[in-house]
């Protein structure tokens, strides 16, 4: 992939010369894990023998928000209990979390690169052990779609409900296992209460099953909800 950067005409005078930037070759991917991050970002690096080049970005403005300790140690763990009990090396090659202003979802796992809506930073706060919790399982549910959503991709929209009640299990079992993470312990009763939000799901009249048809992307949108999330993990587990 090559990109160019030229700019428009009346800001020809403000670019030096042109840049050409040569990327490598990425495999096959499925579209919608497809993602173009830019802006004024920076970034906090860890390089360390065994995991892939990982960065963390933000605004520059709120780039000291990032615990960025706490963050890494949360992916390392998951990338090497990942790796154990899928048989597979981690099969990007670099693993990037953006936090993006405006985001419009929680959190999203293009290929190498997942990001983050805002309010997961800690914007000068002490973050409750709710918070902690909640920020370590997405961090988790989207490392783990690496492997199960993105190395393997389902056919069609049909089988979102695996996709992403696989992710939701695999996060808080593996969390669980964590005991290098002081709230371990905590995670079952986190996990009951987001069971909460697919039985709220489910009493709506827009309640469907688990795993049922879908016939265009639009359907597809309506149905990324606590049944295919929440209920479809409760009965995963």
């Amino acid at each position: 992939m090559v990109a160019e950067v030229f700019g428009q005409k009346d800001e020809w005078s403000k670019i030096e010369s042109p840049h050409v930037f040569c990327f490598k070759k990425t495999p096959k991917i499925s579209s919608y894990l497809y993602a173009v991050v830019a802006g004024p970002y920076e970034y906090v690096e860890e390089l360390q023998e065994g995991f892939p080049p990982m960065r963390i970005y933000a605004r520059k403005t709120l780039k000291n928000e990032i615990n960025h300790i706490e963050m890494f140690k949360v992916t390392k763990i998951g990338i090497s209990k990942y790796e154990d009990y899928f048989g597979r090396a981690y099969p990007f090659g670099k693993y990037d979390q953006v936090f993006v202003p405006e985001f419009s979802s929680g959190a999203m796992e293009n290929v190498g690169c997942v990001t983050y809506h805002e309010s997961y930073l800690f914007k000068g706060e002490t973050p409750s052990l709710a918070k902690r919790l909640s920020f370590a399982n997405t961090n988790l549910h989207e490392l783990s779609h690496m492997w199960f959503g993105n190395l393997v991709t389902m056919k069609w929209f049909n089988d979102l409900w695996l996709n992403e009640a696989f992710a939701t299990f695999m996060a808080y079992l593996f969390e669980s296992k964590a005991t290098e993470l002081e709230y371990h312990d905590q995670v079952w009763v986190d996990f009951v209460m987001s069971t909460f939000w697919g039985m709220m799901a489910d009493m709506k009249t827009s309640t469907h099953p688990i795993c049922c048809e879908i016939n265009s992307t639009d359907e597809a949108t309506a149905i990324f909800d606590g049944i295919s999330y929440g209920k479809g993990a409760a009965w995963l587990k």
